[in-house]
């Protein structure tokens, strides 16, 4: 590792630690964020989460799917930010430890299952079709990864994530 990196953005790229686990980092990156999601909002027949529904009387100022949408694009932003420092940080261009990218890529397809707490069947399918088309990387995910800096490492994953979302909304 480049002696001139900062460890904050080294954290932060890594998901606060899962991209520094052994063998897969990416894969421990969407592992890492399905569970923060689930711990959030709960699984059904299981748990109810940390940010249940509101009651049927009460407003939310925005609801679970935009707030986590507005997550989704914050950390997208952040994760375009981190990448362009990524020479600098880890010594090369899209580092494996490196996995915001796969925390926001994870996210996409989680989005179509908000709304309450996620159904099982759907996170699980969330999580197989995104790693499945991450690792695969179909067109144009392949292209976008060739995109200069930040945007490269970040563009083909939120393509691997919608994709998997299609897959989602289809299948569950």
């Amino acid at each position: 590792m480049p002696s001139g990196g900062s460890p904050w953005r080294r954290w932060l790229g890594t998901a606060g630690g899962p991209g520094y686990l052994p063998a897969a980092p990416g894969t421990w990156g969407s592992l890492a964020t399905v569970l923060v999601v689930a711990w959030l909002v709960g699984i059904e027949g299981w748990f109810g989460g940390f940010l249940a529904a509101p009651s049927a009387d009460a407003s939310p100022l925005i609801s679970q799917p935009a707030l986590f949408a507005l997550a989704t694009l914050v950390i997208f932003v952040l994760g375009v930010a981190l990448g362009q420092k990524a020479h600098i940080d880890w010594g090369r261009h899209d580092p494996g430890s490196f996995v915001v990218d796969e925390v926001v890529g994870q996210l996409i397809p989680l989005l179509p299952l908000l709304g309450g707490s996620l159904p099982p069947f759907g996170v699980a399918l969330a999580f197989v079709l995104f790693r499945l088309f991450d690792i695969t990387k179909p067109p144009p995910c392949r292209w976008l990864e060739r995109l200069p800096g930040g945007v490269g490492i970040m563009a083909d994953d939120v393509a691997a994530g919608l994709f998997a979302a299609i897959g989602v909304v289809l299948l569950s």
